[in-house]
């Protein structure tokens, strides 16, 4: 491992190509968007941690981190940096990673300096309180990952990054060219920071945290991920990841510094000045999904023939109209085969009980305003939707002087 100056400031040309974290940090729950994770990786690259004994150069506190005023314009946009580099040190200075502890959790506060001085450029230190996770790895014992900077960085989604941290934690278990981590889903919302409430439908949580991180894992890298769900009983509480690694290149191949992909081509502007194509490519994450949502705008637009084009464009792109309406359409499909499937049911019980209910007596409908009639109404609605009318909905049916098709009109069709 080469020497770094240990209590000086390292220069951007000078960043190592591989970051390394201690694995209670690569299982944390790191609350970063897109943005702050690549200062934080940026910062991770001037960081030369105690690996093990035998290491005789490493840093005995952190360095801070000096990013020039032009790549702090790569790295956020050219056009609306500023505002964005208010934003994201601003909401980095409040950071704090929670990590996991035999007894309960720890809450560690993740930068101690966030500066940045126009002419200058941002310089950055961590917390004192991370020394256990980024410099005193060999003394805290509980073993570290090691990453190419590279693979991470040109990730234009958090979720991407993190799910990568979490599968080359796993490397040194490589069998068959292969990377193999089983996940439990309550732990892995924890891991990339997905509360509770938020994607509740595992559909839902499969697409837009793992299906589309994962195909730019895949589409970006070296590395081709996949995962299958896994069951407790019916229901999916944990995933099985597979990360195949034999297109990896040797690390001798990872070039000392990264770029951060130019602005999309200007054929997909349609009007938008530069600084307005920086801060959406910077919102989308990547110039393949600004380039996915300005076509669906530029579609919409044609259709409602908006006063002021440009603004619709701008506003569409922003709140993300293509997957507002995608999720529109799904809701009305979802609708749609529900009452297909109600009405299906329906059909086929009239059709299989139609004579099945002597009425000798004169119809009275449930009661439904006490707990017994109300309950009376479901066993038999259950009864009617299984195919099959036992003999206590049948009883109950009799009771009431009501056929099959007279219940199915008072209390299905509501």
């Amino acid at each position: 491992m080469a020497q770094q100056e240990l209590d000086g400031v390292d220069t951007v040309n000078e960043r190592r190509p591989i970051i390394y974290q201690a694995n209670p940090l690569i299982e944390a729950r790191k609350a970063m968007n897109t943005m702050e994770m690549r200062l934080f990786l940026i910062a991770l690259q001037d960081v030369n941690p105690h690996l093990s004994k035998n290491d005789r150069f490493y840093d005995k506190k952190f360095p801070t981190t000096h990013i020039a005023p032009a790549q702090v314009k790569e790295i956020l946009g050219n056009g609306m940096y500023m505002t964005l580099l208010d934003k994201t040190c601003d909401s980095l200075s409040k950071r704090v990673l929670t990590v996991r502890t035999q007894d309960g959790v720890k809450y560690v506060p993740l930068f101690a300096i966030i500066q940045y001085r126009r002419r200058v450029g941002l310089d950055i230190r961590f917390n004192d309180e991370m020394r256990p996770y980024l410099l005193d790895i060999f003394e805290e014992g509980k073993g570290y990952t090691r990453i190419a900077m590279k693979q991470l960085f040109y990730l234009s989604s958090a979720y991407g990054m993190r799910l990568l941290e979490l599968m080359l934690q796993y490397q040194g278990f490589m069998q068959d060219g292969c990377v193999r981590r089983h996940i439990e889903l309550e732990d892995l919302r924890f891991m990339l920071n997905v509360d509770e409430e938020k994607y509740q439908r595992i559909q839902d949580f499969c697409k837009r945290i793992l299906d589309l991180p994962i195909k730019e894992i895949n589409e970006k890298t070296q590395y081709k991920l996949s995962y299958t769900k896994t069951k407790t009983g019916r229901k999916i509480t944990g995933f099985d990841f597979v990360m195949d690694c034999s297109d990896v290149l040797p690390e001798t191949s990872v070039p000392e510094t990264v770029q951060v992909e130019m602005l999309p081509n200007k054929s997909f502007w349609h009007g938008l000045t530069r600084q307005a194509v920086d801060k959406l490519t910077i919102i989308c994450g990547s110039n393949e999904e600004f380039e996915k949502r300005m076509k669906y705008a530029v579609t919409l637009a044609k259709r409602r023939n908006p006063k002021n084009v440009t603004a619709f464009l701008y506003r569409a792109i922003e709140e993300d109209y293509r997957r507002r309406d995608q999720e529109a359409r799904e809701v009305v499909e979802r609708e749609i085969k529900a009452k297909a499937e109600k009405e299906e049911w329906e059909l086929v019980a009239q059709k299989m009980f139609a004579d099945a209910i002597p009425l000798d007596v004169e119809e009275k409908p449930f009661n439904e305003s006490t707990e017994m009639g109300r309950a009376s109404v479901r066993v038999v609605r259950d009864a009617l939707k299984e195919g099959h009318l036992n003999i206590t909905a049948k009883r109950l049916l009799e009771e009431q002087g009501m056929s099959v098709a007279r219940f199915i009109e008072l209390y299905c069709h509501r």
